[in-house]
């Protein structure tokens, strides 16, 4: 048995089939069947039901899953260190960061600009995804840090809580709720919403109160990043409720902004694993990030005990 039968193993198991496999890992169709039955072979016994061209696994093959994916992630990490080391860009001048899209592609080059000022001959892989997404790239080492919501899913995490803020309602002008100086629940029914994805707590949350309240509503647009969100408002498309915080890094003559009432709070962190403290260069790179959000977010958010507004950022 060797990692590339397991990673075969792997790829069939995700795919169904040899033709997937074979597309997901870069190699030949006949290359998958011979790894599989090689495998097999040695270990004794079939993994998969030959149904028509599909394989179909067995309880066996399902049983492996668990250790083969932490076979095939250490085996990733090794080859990234590798990779790293040839590419000169090992130890502390590598830092990876994983943040959500809408933060990635709104702040994170200003504080990137910042860093390398500071650590010229650093090097930064960021990567972005959903919360849920973020944890994972921590909890597979695929970066260093990452930005997501509290409370994590994964309670295993090293947690530092950096940041609060709460919901807005964001929309085009020419909107009704628009004339509104703050949206409260109720003035949500009968509208068509814009909202994240369903796989997020807040989601779950908000329904759960537009139902209690007897509120009619429609979801025309499920979307996975703040971004999305707003472009989606912006075109006139729904009113989509969405973190303030985030929010407010696209704020635009084409959208308007009203606080979301009763008032939701969210937290947000920085998360590492546990038994691999931030470096000092990735210390830095935190509190540059938390400067940053500071200056550019608009409405009070709320850094440990302490309220900040935009006219007030310069002080920081």
């Amino acid at each position: 048995m060797n990692l590339k039968q397991l990673e075969v193993l792997k790829a069939i198991i995700a795919t169904g089939s040899t033709v997937g496999a074979s597309t997901t890992l870069g190699i030949s169709q006949s290359a998958i069947s011979r790894h599989l039955t090689t495998l097999e072979a040695e270990i004794g016994f079939e993994l998969f039901i030959r149904d028509k061209g599909r394989l179909i696994p067995r309880p066996e093959a399902k049983a492996l899953v668990p250790e083969v994916e932490e076979l095939t992630e250490v085996l990733a990490r090794v080859k990234r260190k590798a990779a790293d080391i040839r590419a000169g860009a090992a130890g502390d001048t590598l830092l990876r960061v994983a943040f959500p899209h809408s933060i990635t592609t709104s702040i994170l080059p200003q504080v990137l600009s910042q860093y390398f000022n500071l650590y010229p001959k650093a090097v930064v892989e960021t990567l972005s995804g959903p919360y849920g997404a973020v944890e994972q790239m921590v909890r597979a080492r695929s970066a260093d840090l990452g930005f997501v919501r509290l409370p994590t899913e994964d309670h295993g995490f090293n947690v530092r809580p950096i940041l609060q803020g709460e919901t807005t309602c964001v929309m085009a002008p020419g909107h009704p709720l628009a004339s509104k100086e703050q949206v409260q629940l109720k003035d949500l029914a009968r509208n068509d919403l814009i909202l994240l994805g369903r796989q997020r707590s807040a989601r779950h949350e908000l329904e759960y109160e537009l139902r209690e309240a007897k509120a009619p509503h429609y979801c025309r647009i499920e979307v996975h990043s703040v971004e999305a969100a707003c472009a989606c408002a912006a075109a006139g498309l729904g009113v989509a409720v969405v973190p303030a915080l985030i929010a407010s890094f696209f704020r635009s003559p084409g959208i308007e902004m009203r606080p979301f009432r009763p008032a939701r709070t969210s937290e947000y962190g920085i998360i590492s694993l546990t038994d691999l403290p931030l470096s000092k260069p990735a210390e830095v790179f935190v509190d540059l990030f938390i400067k940053e959000v500071v200056s550019k977010a608009s409405g009070t958010i709320r850094i440990g005990s302490a309220e900040y507004r935009p006219q007030r950022c310069q002080s920081l």
